[in-house]
């Protein structure tokens, strides 16, 4: 029997995800947005900016993209300092 990775399944329930929002919300910069969402939920921060990155050259900057693409950015930089703030404490407690 092949062993499959714990991490290997989450890539490919993460892809599955997002061609799900793809078929749903079709091209739009909202997809791009859901996407960059829920990279960032599943801590791909580099992925979800990316995505944001090219969501902006992609659809220009009209009002509406730069407004998603800055809440984008701003949720990003939130989750990672929320994660850069809980490294220190599973350090001290795994020690």
């Amino acid at each position: 029997m092949q062993h499959i990775h714990l991490a290997e399944i989450s890539q490919a329930g993460l892809q599955l995800a997002i061609q799900e929002i793809k078929d749903e919300m079709f091209d739009t910069p909202e997809c791009d947005y859901t996407i960059a969402k829920l990279l960032c939920h599943c801590s791909q921060f580099e992925t979800a900016e990316r995505q944001l990155d090219e969501m902006l050259l992609k659809w220009g900057s009209s009002p509406d993209v730069i407004e998603l693409t800055d809440k984008g950015y701003a949720m990003i930089a939130n989750a990672v300092a929320a994660v850069s703030s809980k490294t220190p404490r599973q350090a001290i407690v795994a020690a």
